[in-house]
């Protein structure tokens, strides 16, 4: 898989998203992992990168199961003795039952087939936890939003969309019928976190 220079190694990645988050990486992280409940103990991460997260479910004594299309990320995180897989969202059948499914940072990959995404993690999980830059260093100058469009991309193509506070919060809105679920914006920051609750 064609991808940018900051998926080619975790430390990379790792280090520019310090950047981008200015210092307070961890943090996003540390708020996904204090809104789980004490009966949710499996918990499936989609697109999981680094595995910040999979480390706090792991002390808080949490099964973690995690799916990237990344093959360096995978392999990272299965050597460190986590369940990691390697798959394509974008075309892969059957997803891992879970009491609770997170994704950080990466719903804006999706945004064209939102519902069939949706869909299906409803179909598995207990409940879905969001969390998605909605100010992002895409939103800079022209020169600033090109090189990091291409720079994150995570496959051949140059990814030119990005949620912003209004566009996420429009789309779930569009979803929330189609699908059945109802939503809760916990946080609005640099990130905006979201709880999707299922409907039957």
């Amino acid at each position: 898989m064609l991808s940018s220079f900051i998926y080619r190694r975790v430390w990379i990645y790792r280090l520019a998203m310090t950047v981008l988050y200015r210092g307070s990486y961890r943090a996003r992280f540390d708020r996904m992992a204090a809104l789980l409940t004490a009966s949710e103990r499996s918990v499936l991460e989609l697109c999981f990168g680094d595995t910040v997260f999979a480390e706090l479910c792991r002390r808080q004594g949490r099964t973690w199961t995690g799916l990237d299309v990344n093959e360096r990320f995978v392999a990272r995180a299965a050597a460190n003795g986590y369940d990691a897989h390697l798959l394509d969202l974008r075309h892969a059948a059957d997803l891992p039952t879970c009491d609770v499914c997170v994704m950080i940072g990466s719903l804006y990959h999706f945004h064209a087939r939102l519902p069939e995404l949706f869909e299906r993690i409803k179909a598995v999980s207990g409940r879905f936890l969001i969390s998605e830059p909605v100010q992002n260093w895409t939103h800079g100058n022209a020169l600033l939003r090109g090189l990091a469009r291409r720079g994150t991309r995570v496959g051949p193509d140059a990814e030119t969309f990005r949620f912003d506070e209004a566009s996420l919060r429009a789309s779930l809105e569009a979803l929330r019928g189609r699908v059945g679920f109802r939503y809760r914006v916990i946080h609005v920051a640099r990130d905006m976190i979201v709880e999707v609750l299922w409907s039957s």
